[in-house]
């Protein structure tokens, strides 16, 4: 029990990316913004000159700026904050995602990145398909992976032969989530090899 808990947090770890950085530059705007709100305190208190603006100054622009900007304006900057804490939150309830997939296996944590998935995929239909590698482009997107063949010119490929290819290079990874899998032949051929 406690080696399949550890490879699960390991998996974790590997396929998603950190929010640390968010935290950090979220933390340090803050940290700022109160350092320099407290240093004007101070120095407010000590009847000494202002940095920016002292508390009172603050206070009085805050009372006034109804007044002072145009209500649509006003309003605007309103809607730009409240997107930009909405994205800050969002950013910090849904984690980002690398490019890597798990593996099954019961003994080790197995992680394999997506552009590895793409390149072997890329040569299996190549191969099966008797191309030159710059012929077949692989991409793999979150749910699925496509297989772009661009055929040689006069040349018929048989596109159910290379998405099994595709489909059974993809189900030999054993992937604990399976993508789904789409050939496409273009329509335009290229000079043969």
């Amino acid at each position: 029990m406690g080696q399949a808990r550890t490879n699960k947090r390991i998996i974790r770890r590997e396929t998603h990316s950190s929010r640390a950085r968010l935290s950090v530059a979220v933390a340090l705007l803050a940290l700022c913004f109160f350092a320099w709100l407290a240093a004007e305190s101070v120095l407010s208190l000590f009847g000494q000159d202002a940095l920016l603006a002292s508390p009172g100054q603050l206070a009085a622009q805050v009372v006034a700026l109804p007044q002072a900007v145009l209500p649509g304006a006003l309003a605007a900057a309103g809607v730009a904050v409240a997107l930009l804490g909405l994205l800050v939150l969002l950013a910090a309830v849904k984690g980002g995602r690398r490019p890597r997939r798990s593996m099954d296996s019961d003994r080790v944590a197995l992680v394999v990145d997506d552009s590895a998935i793409a390149a072997a995929v890329s040569r299996k239909v190549r191969l099966a398909a008797n191309l030159a590698p710059e012929q077949v482009t692989t991409t793999v997107g979150k749910r699925s992976l496509r297989a772009l063949v661009r055929p040689t010119s006069g040349v018929a490929i048989d596109r159910e032969a290379l998405t099994s290819a595709a489909v059974s290079e993809v189900s030999s990874y054993g992937l604990t989530r399976n993508l789904r899998t789409d050939v496409r032949v273009s329509p335009e051929g290229v000079t043969g090899r």
